[in-house]
């Protein structure tokens, strides 16, 4: 697996070659803002952030693309509502149509995949487990969408943890089929530490490892580089669950800090002067310009 490296004096700098913004990130910053150019005179929301990273939020600011957790009520005819890469839940989908707005939906089609896995798993009358965080928007929207097709919306249920899982595990021994969808972002070991526990317990289990490749890919390179640094530098928010996920996976392996942006790189002084060989890894939802400033910053220490 290639690096890209950067020489620096008595540092050796290598950045991942798949950090930063993954296909689904992408095209949603790059469609929203040609929606802007090709509608100048119209009202575009984004429901929720776009993507997890504030600089990002503020340029589509900037270019007058509002992004809200509310849509208005009233006189919304005209006006375009983009749906994040995350996705949304099917009543909120519909109560945007019903409001009059043009829906421009931008869900990632990765995410897409899962909520359809997970709908299918209801409509076949499996008990749902979701592998992800509750608060997450695109658990919420998994979460929402499977229940509509269950019989009733206990039978859909998130587990963030093992523990988690063990809070029902007599509900889980009673139940004649377990599915199980992964929210995109998540880590492999925790899959794989959950099909462990529930093998035992279940009839039947139907598993859909619904990581998308991206992910996977991002984590697996961030392992490798790792191994040959003394420390990992993580670049990415931290509202960013695959950018937080990166930072767990590495914190093990070696010495590693997440930071948002160049400027939070002042905190860890003393641990960058230390550092002989430096990997550079970031999120999904971080810009090429940002990770830019970063190895700048790191070469001019």
């Amino acid at each position: 697996m290639n690096f890209i490296t950067n020489q620096c004096q008595s540092k050796n700098i290598k950045l991942a070659v798949h950090a930063g913004f993954c296909y689904g990130v992408k095209r949603a910053v790059e469609t929203t803002k040609k929606l802007k150019l090709q509608n100048r005179d119209k009202e575009i929301y984004v429901l929720g952030e776009l993507i997890h990273n504030a600089d990002v939020i503020n340029e589509l600011n900037a270019l007058g693309i509002k992004t809200v957790d509310e849509l208005p009520e009233n006189n919304c005819g005209g006006k375009i509502c983009v749906i994040r890469s995350h996705g949304a839940p099917y009543n909120v989908l519909e109560d945007i149509k019903n409001k009059g707005f043009e829906l421009v939906d931008l869900t990632c089609p990765d995410v897409k995949k899962v909520q359809d896995r997970a709908v299918q798993l209801s409509k076949e009358d499996y008990f749902v487990i979701i592998l992800g965080k509750e608060e997450h928007p695109e658990v919420i929207a998994i979460m929402a969408n499977a229940q509509k097709f269950a019989s009733n919306k206990e039978r859909v249920y998130v587990a963030k943890n093992l523990d988690a899982l063990k809070n029902i595990e007599n509900t889980i021994k009673k139940e004649p089929k377990i599915g199980i969808v992964i929210q995109t972002t998540q880590r492999i070991e925790y899959l794989k530490e959950v099909l462990d526990y529930l093998a035992p317990l279940s009839k039947e289990l139907r598993v859909i490892n619904t990581i998308c490749a991206s992910t996977s890919l991002r984590q697996n390179e961030a392992r490798k580089l790792a191994k040959e640094s003394d420390l990992m530098v993580v670049v990415g928010s931290k509202k960013s669950a695959n950018t937080t996920h990166l930072a767990e996976i590495l914190a093990p392996m070696c010495k590693t800090i997440h930071i948002e942006d160049d400027l939070e790189l002042d905190n860890y002084k003393d641990l960058l002067q230390d550092a002989k060989n430096i990997g550079i890894t970031a999120g999904a939802s971080t810009p090429d310009y940002i990770i830019n400033k970063v190895i700048a910053k790191l070469k001019s220490i």
